[in-house]
């Protein structure tokens, strides 16, 4: 199958979905079993997860270089003097945060997220500077369930689905500084709006031979508007997030490891374009993760993403703290960012 590379994408920590355990394995928890929210890895994990309850929460990168220039992107009216300011200081910024309130039950979990945003811009070209912005806000009503199919000695397999509604008001596409000169900036970065349905679709299998590895199958954004269009990716002139609204796909191999104080958790993750298409070989990732009761740790690497963090928790509440590294527009830049960021929850 040929590998394919993507010249301009985008990146991203912080998913709209993403929970604590996706955010510090790089979605690389697919065939995790023993850590925290596993459905949300992969709805085909829905029978193994026995929680129930109301939980509400929130995701965010508080500490690096994008913090303030993101949250003013999306939240206060943009201005020319920002932007110029932005092209002298720092050419890249990004950021992202999500939350959310799910009600779990044996049967479904019931979630909505009020709010998830993605904002990216890059000023480039010094001889005649160039904005390139992608600005997503995004809220969700989704419902996740699963269903073991196969159940014996030799082999645990079993099925899952998330369902969503989605609405999102977005901005991507490019002009140059100078352009600001004779016009409003509010003529120029105009925001869309997109509403539809999509779907996520997962399976599990489980060997009873503990050397042959779990593997998972799983379609991200069936249905999805959001379409990476190839000129769009290719093209110096647009950002694209990747890996995060479009129609894709996951390989993933894992084992567990069960000892006395704890369960370690291995995954090597494969991405793929759209339905096990091309290959994203350039975004292939790897996680390690150790649970021991209420305490959770991992880490996890990729060509241009790493990352570590740990969660401590109670019956009612819990707090995750991870810290990163990313070359988020991959070989396009070789500018990287240091990331610092909380998931905290509550339980009810």
């Amino acid at each position: 199958m040929p590998a394919v590379s993507w010249s301009f994408p985008i990146l991203h920590f912080i998913k709209p979905e993403s929970n604590f355990t996706q955010i510090t394995t790089l979605d690389a928890c697919t065939t995790f079993l023993q850590s925290m929210d596993i459905s949300g890895c992969n709805p085909a994990l829905f029978p193994f997860q026995k929680d129930e309850g109301l939980r509400m929460g929130l995701a965010t990168i508080t500490d690096g270089e994008s913090v303030e220039v993101g949250q003013k992107l999306l939240f206060d009216p943009i201005k020319e003097d920002f932007l110029r300011k932005l092209f002298e200081e720092r050419a890249f910024n990004s950021w992202g945060g999500n939350s959310y309130i799910e009600l779990r039950t044996s049967k479904f979990f019931l979630a909505y997220n009020p709010l998830a945003v993605n904002a990216d811009v890059f000023v480039f070209n010094p001889s005649s500077p160039e904005v390139a912005m992608s600005l997503v806000k995004s809220n969700r009503l989704q419902v996740t369930s699963g269903l073991k199919v196969v159940e014996n000695d030799t082999l645990s397999m079993s099925l899952g689905a998330k369902v969503y509604y989605y609405r999102s008001e977005y901005y991507q596409d490019s002009f140059f500084l100078s352009d600001l000169s004779g016009t409003d900036v509010d003529e120029l970065i105009k925001f869309k709006k997109r509403s539809g349905v999509a779907g996520d679709l997962g399976g599990f299998l489980k060997f009873g031979n503990a050397w042959i590895p779990k593997v998972s199958l799983l379609l991200k954004n069936l249905g999805s508007q959001f379409k990476n269009k190839e000129k769009d990716i290719i093209s110096e002139h647009q950002m694209r997030p990747l890996l995060v609204y479009e129609t894709y796909s996951r390989l993933g191999l894992g084992y567990d490891f069960k000892t006395t104080w704890g369960v370690f958790n291995a995954e090597l993750n494969l991405p793929f374009k759209d339905i096990y298409q091309d290959l994203f070989n350039e975004y292939i990732s790897g996680s390690l993760g150790y649970s021991l009761s209420k305490f959770y740790t991992s880490v996890a690497v990729s060509k241009y993403q790493q990352i570590f963090g740990f969660n401590f928790g109670s019956k009612i509440a819990s707090i995750g703290i991870f810290y990163g590294k990313a070359r988020a527009l991959g070989d396009f830049s070789t500018q990287t960012e240091n990331i610092g960021g909380v998931r905290a929850e509550v339980s009810l």
